[in-house]
């Protein structure tokens, strides 16, 4: 068997090249148009957020306040800052692939519904979080602008994920959500709010997220996998500074030694819930009820503290218990649905009994 020419090598790259242009012409077309936008409004050597034409074409619950309801169609098309277009032309991708496996209209539906459900999302909580007077976080983020495809292409990327086959499926929804939370509690900005309200909507619709579905043993898996991914993010949180919507937290606010610990006692229950443990699986479900349970209280306290005259900051790292109380909710609902893969074995005698099935 003789290898291709180089003739017959671009010919075929050129094929594909082809091909690809041809089943893409909306990515194409989106693309150029925020090029276009950004010479147009030299945003793409100049930050456009600090530009006259912020208040004219960025979206956001300040802009529907003064009654331009054009601006979630205008500010898709703008970037805030030049090297955000690097990360924002990639991000595209994710419509162009839709595009390419799916057609242009489904693409273009699943693109403009999640960036429109995204803006108006985001401002119909924050109208309502603005009335919360003491809340810092949610006065500045009420009164914020925004700009950019963000939550369109996240809800593109969403909906690749459910054309995946299952192994990869249930695990880039855990990639996906676990992102999107942790970009929320850490940077707080109302592009985040826009992202996980585009992507939350996109896991309703789509209802292709159903880790019940997955073998046994890709259960084990994936809950192995949250587990350490779960003690990952709330050492990041202690170690990365957050300006979240519960707070600022500075590096190494937190206890290292409770730090330390709670890595050691999650790594033991990970490596149980690989194996199948019955008793990992329970002390992982108590751990996780024992957070959320946690965030709540001090969620609900907080707003009371100056009225009680109470110091919640002599209990621990407020913002980071009541962040990793969020996803500690994840994990308790993942490792719910899966509990079957959890339970108890069936003790036979050597050499006799049934033989074991495909699933045992």
């Amino acid at each position: 068997m003789t290898a291709p020419t180089a003739p017959a090598r671009s010919a075929r790259v050129s094929g594909i090249l082809r091909r690809t242009v041809s089943r893409t012409p909306a990515t194409i077309a989106t693309i150029l148009a925020v090029l276009v936008v950004g010479v147009v409004s030299r945003g793409l050597w100049e930050p456009f957020v600090e530009s006259a034409g912020m208040y004219t074409w960025a979206y956001g619950l300040p802009a529907f306040d003064e009654g331009r309801w054009w601006t979630p169609v205008t500010g898709t098309f703008f970037v805030v800052q030049p090297l955000v277009y690097i990360p924002t032309l990639i991000a595209l991708g994710a419509l162009g692939a839709l595009e390419f496996f799916r057609g242009t209209r489904v693409a273009l539906a699943y693109f403009w519904v999640g960036q429109l459900f995204g803006v108006f999302a985001s401002a119909l909580l924050l109208s309502v979080l603005r009335l919360f007077s003491e809340w810092t976080w949610a006065q500045e983020i009420a009164s914020t602008l925004d700009v950019g495809p963000s939550a369109g292409a996240l809800a593109c990327l969403a909906a690749l994920i459910g054309l995946a086959p299952a192994p990869w499926r249930t695990r880039g929804w855990m990639v996906l959500l676990t992102a999107v939370i942790v970009a929320v509690l850490v940077f707080g900005t109302v592009a985040d709010l826009e992202d996980i309200f585009a992507v939350l909507l996109i896991l309703v619709v789509d209802r292709t997220l159903r880790p019940q579905r997955a073998t046994v043993r890709e259960q084990r898996l994936i809950a192995f996998l949250g587990m350490l991914a779960f003690i990952a993010i709330e050492v990041i949180l202690a170690l990365v500074p957050t300006d979240g919507p519960f707070g600022a937290t500075e590096p190494l606010s937190g206890s290292f030694w409770s730090t330390a610990i709670d890595v050691v006692v999650v790594v033991v229950i990970a490596n149980g819930l690989l194996q199948a443990r019955r008793w990992a699986w329970v002390i992982a479900i108590i751990l996780m009820s024992i957070n959320v349970l946690s965030a709540i209280g001090l969620a609900l306290l907080l707003p009371a503290t100056d009225a009680l005259g109470l110091d919640v900051t002599e209990i621990g790292t407020v913002e980071l218990e009541i962040g990793t109380g969020a996803l500690s909710l994840l994990m308790l609902i993942y490792l719910i649905s899966v509990r079957g893969a959890f339970a108890r074995h069936r003790r036979t005698t050597l050499g006799g009994g049934a033989e074991p099935t495909v699933a045992e």
